[in-house]
């Protein structure tokens, strides 16, 4: 009988190690998803029953498919938009195909994105991650797939990421707000499942005890323009003379709004909105944006994840910076300078 025929294979080791196939895999190749007694347990039982990995699955493992997985909340959000088209310029100069999903903020969404990734091979995933989904996301990590997160962390997750701290930029809106007596200041909430929702209205609340502003009111909304217009209604009738929305989607929401009203932005309400967005240079006065600078944001988590792709130790990402602007006001005739 031909030697290699009887040769031990891995559903032998798995049988005599009492485990699946996948686990002795990860086992032997020393993966540290598996637990380190049973790692050394089943690689005792290879050693002793003679298994020898076999060289051409090893290749096509080791293979590249050239292609890599980016999932985002939302197409329809100019931001994750402009994040997407930026990974793919990259990973076009780099050589690289890439698949696109949208999670739709939804967590089962997001994993059957991710195994459908799995699925096509990808090399790697750079990822806006659900926390109903961060046990999938770490354990695709662990058992050796390269994933970056990008603009929202994961608690306790030990996956590279990178996010803004708009702390600062909040900080300064707050006291623009105070210094222009706009008072009671309203801020317009992300979810409190993300760690942008969350993270956002804890400097929010910060920059309003620091500096001693106690006329504020809080609207606990969604990253979407309807809840930014409910908001905007809700703090208004509150009487907030100030609104500062916490991502570009409210933003459009708050603007909205006004229009509906008759109210002049930087006249009769200062506003204060999250990321650039071709819509509010059509307003006829500046509405000052939190700008992420999400090019760049998205540019460095590319580079992060292809050099995990090839062998590289990621960097710690966390802290990018963010950094308040104006959007240039459009150009009005029949008021220069946008006054009213």
């Amino acid at each position: 009988m031909d030697r290699d025929a009887q040769r031990a294979t891995l559903k032998d080791v798995a049988e005599a190690a009492g485990t699946s196939i996948s686990t002795a895999s990860r086992a032997l190749s020393g993966n540290p998803a598996v637990a380190p007694a049973t790692r050394a347990r089943i690689q005792r039982i290879a050693t002793e029953m003679g298994y020898r990995p076999n060289a051409q699955a090893q290749a096509l493992r080791r293979s590249f498919t050239n292609t890599i997985g980016v999932v985002v909340p939302s197409l329809i959000n100019y931001y994750f938009a402009s994040m997407v088209t930026a990974i793919q310029r990259e990973a076009s100069a780099a050589g690289l195909s890439t698949i696109i999903a949208n999670s739709q903020e939804r967590s089962d969404t997001l994993a059957d994105a991710l195994q459908v990734f799995a699925d096509q091979r990808v090399d790697g995933i750079i990822c806006v991650p659900h926390e109903g989904c961060s046990r999938r996301l770490l354990g695709m990590y662990r058992s050796g797939m390269p994933i970056v997160l990008i603009d929202r962390e994961l608690e306790g997750s030990t996956i590279p990421t990178i996010t803004s701290d708009a702390a600062a930029s909040i900080a300064e809106a707050v006291g623009i707000f105070s210094d222009a007596g706009a008072q009671p200041i309203g801020y317009l909430s992300g979810p409190m499942e993300t760690s942008t929702g969350r993270s956002r209205l804890e400097a929010f609340r910060r920059a309003c005890a620091e500096l001693g502003i106690g006329e504020q009111r809080v609207f606990l909304g969604g990253y979407t323009q309807e809840r930014g217009r409910c908001g905007a209604s809700e703090l208004i009738d509150a009487g907030c003379r100030a609104l500062l929305a916490g991502d570009s989607m409210m933003t459009i929401g708050v603007i909205e709004e006004c229009h509906r009203r008759g109210l002049v932005i930087g006249h009769d309400l200062e506003v204060i909105g999250f990321d650039t967005q071709p819509l509010f240079q059509l307003q006829p006065r500046p509405i000052m944006v939190i700008d992420q600078h999400v090019d760049e944001m998205a540019t460095r988590a590319f580079h992060a994840l292809d050099g995990m792709i090839h062998g590289k130790t990621p960097k710690p990402l966390r802290g990018f910076s963010a950094t308040t602007l104006f959007t240039p006001a459009a150009h009005n005739p029949t008021h220069p300078g946008g006054e009213p």
